[in-house]
């Protein structure tokens, strides 16, 4: 009998409510605001365009039988927000998308990038050079309009390409997003309007 009422109080145990984990304000601010279905216009220094379209934010919550016993006393939220771009410059990774997974509230959030096969962070283990590091430089788009401390992400540095290579860099701010990218063959998008 002590056996089982052992068990029992370690199966109560594993129940109950569990806290459902929030993202910070600034883990917030890597989100696009603009809504969904709003475009974003790109013209690239050889007089292309290309227009990306935000899609719907998804947010998820992970454990929510509050399963204490098997993932612990947490609900990990997963945010992602997605960009659909109008011109596919790989087709086995066409997606343009920034998520973050937060599984306890005492730590950051992991923030995931892949634009188009230019994928950060690298896989854990993986050195190329300052893996899993935020890299801020000023970035001053044709159109004048300037970003102090936007985040640049290149292949080689800070990301990996995992796709055709197509991509070779990326801009982000974090209250427009995407503000440019750069191809393998020099091409530049910049940012226009909105």
């Amino acid at each position: 009998m002590k056996k089982l009422l052992s068990f029992l109080s370690l199966l109560t145990a594993g129940c109950g409510s569990c806290e459902q984990v929030s993202l910070t304000p600034d883990e917030r601010a890597w989100f696009p605001t603009q809504p969904e279905g709003a475009t974003i216009t790109f013209r690239s220094n050889r007089g292309n365009a290309n227009t990306m379209t935000l899609q719907k934010q998804r947010e998820w919550y992970e454990n929510t039988d509050c399963n204490k016993l098997e993932s612990g006393s947490y609900q990990p939220i997963n945010v992602q927000r997605g960009l659909k771009s109008a011109t596919q410059y790989d087709p086995k990774l066409p997606y343009f998308s920034v998520s973050i997974n937060k599984t306890r509230p005492d730590r950051p959030g992991r923030l995931v990038f892949s634009i188009s096969g230019l994928e950060y962070p690298l896989p854990s283990g993986q050195k190329i050079g300052p893996t899993d590091v935020l890299v801020q430089e000023p970035c001053k788009l044709t159109t004048g309009k300037s970003y102090p401390a936007a985040y640049v992400f290149r292949d080689g540095q800070n990301a990996r390409n995992y796709g055709t290579g197509r991509l070779r860099a990326f801009h982000w701010d974090k209250q427009d997003g995407l503000i440019r990218y750069e191809l393998a063959d020099g091409e530049v998008f910049e940012r226009v309007g909105n």
